[in-house]
């Protein structure tokens, strides 16, 4: 029943970094009920980072950082957090017409993830969807995920790592302190893996096309290869401007100053946290590595001495709502 409607598979290949973003996006917003759904694979040929459509821009990255370092900064049009993307992340897009997935986004997950998740296994990893939308390998996150309705589409998008610039990724966030900073670096490497860390040298073409394979199986509808309508491609070069405009970077930002973000999320599991109080007329700055609402680590920006040190080791296993009221008084 499902050969009359198969899946257009749109293999990019490595392609220009702007396309990785511009294309899904475009076959989104022209979907119709009878356009075709669609899987779009590829990965991008330079480096570039893209922020995710509610994220204030300047409270999430350095804006003169990420200009030094020459890296283009996009907004995508779905949730989830600020990415570093690169040559050695395969990208896997979902883009269906919102009639043909289930009504819940929780499920839309499932569905659609059902794939990499069972192409990780096929590697012989222990992959599991964890948390609604977040792929793990021994408790360890080893994709990232985003998705939502753009027009009469449903999007799933989502990237295996095969390797990751851990040092880029931390070097472009901002933050509100070093202690900040020095806690995420420490969690995204913990907590963020990698193909060739877990099983060694894999090319990108084999693992995709154990993907191709487990979309077809999970969906229950072939994949058949297909190329972008000419409306598409034209219109993926107006979406890749708008998505890298002025505009759409500045989207969520108030008049005046931006403070550095407050919390960033490592995976479903791990957060940073940042929060201050003050106590006997001193204003005491901390830092929180936080893992399932406990606090695991705490660096506290205060003056002091082996007290303040304790506190910290005190404040392990607390949680993190409670943290200032385990503070020593006076």
């Amino acid at each position: 029943m499902y050969e009359s409607n198969p899946i257009r598979l749109l293999d990019l290949g490595p392609t220009v970094w702007w396309r990785t973003q511009a294309v899904y996006h475009a076959v989104a917003e022209l979907m119709r009920a009878d356009s075709p759904d669609t899987i779009i694979i590829t990965h991008p040929l330079t480096p570039y980072l893209c922020l995710g459509y509610h994220q204030v821009y300047d409270a999430v990255l350095d804006r003169a950082t990420c200009e030094r370092r020459q890296l283009p900064v996009v907004r995508r049009q779905v949730g989830g957090g600020a990415t570093y993307l690169d040559i050695h992340q395969l990208f896997y897009q979902c883009v269906f017409h919102h009639t043909r997935v289930p009504a819940m986004l929780r499920d839309v997950y499932a569905q659609m993830l059902a794939a990499p998740v069972a192409a990780l296994r096929q590697l012989g990893l222990n992959a599991e969807l964890w948390d609604v939308n977040e792929i793990e390998v021994e408790r360890k996150r080893i994709a990232g995920v985003g998705g939502g309705r753009i027009g009469e589409a449903c999007v799933v998008v989502g990237n295996l790592l095969f390797d990751f610039d851990y040092t880029t990724m931390t070097n472009v966030w901002r933050v509100p302190a070093e202690s900040f900073r020095e806690l995420a670096a420490a969690a995204l490497r913990e907590q963020v893996t990698t193909l060739w860390r877990l099983i060694g040298p894999t090319t990108i073409f084999a693992v995709q096309t154990m993907l191709i394979e487990e979309f077809a199986r999970a969906l229950g509808r072939p994949l058949k290869r297909g190329k972008l309508t000419r409306e598409e491609t034209h219109h993926s070069s107006q979406v890749a401007a708008r998505l890298a405009s002025p505009e759409s970077l500045s989207l969520h930002s108030e008049n005046g100053s931006v403070a550095p973000m407050k919390s960033l999320k490592i995976s479903a599991r791990v957060a940073i946290h940042a929060a201050e109080t003050e106590i006997g007329g001193r204003r005491i700055r901390g830092s929180f590595r936080v893992r399932e609402g406990i606090i695991e680590e705490a660096r506290l920006d205060i003056a002091g001495g082996q007290a303040w040190e304790n506190v910290q080791a005190d404040l392990r296993g607390v949680p993190f709502r409670e943290w200032q009221e385990r503070l020593p008084v006076g």
